[in-house]
């Protein structure tokens, strides 16, 4: 199965060398979660961050399905 990452901002240092400039695409199997996908990019667990899956609020338990759209954003600040 494929899904799509994308990463944002600070976050797309941890892209895998040869993807786009935002995105990767991913192969997984049936029982990957968002969890296994941030260890998979070394993204580091004290980082908080953001991720939707399709748009849709995600908890790092949450397994991904095919054609699934994985956004991971970090802290956002303004004022």
């Amino acid at each position: 199965m494929e899904i799509e990452v994308k990463l944002f901002a600070t976050l797309r240092d941890y892209l895998p060398k040869g993807s786009s400039r935002f995105s990767c695409k991913l192969e997984i199997d049936g029982s990957t979660r968002i969890q296994d996908i941030l260890s998979r990019l070394k993204i580091p667990e004290e980082i908080p961050k953001i991720m939707l899956v399709n748009g849709v609020h995600g908890k790092k338990e949450q397994v991904l399905k095919e054609g699934d759209v994985l956004s991971i954003f970090p802290p956002v600040a303004g004022g």
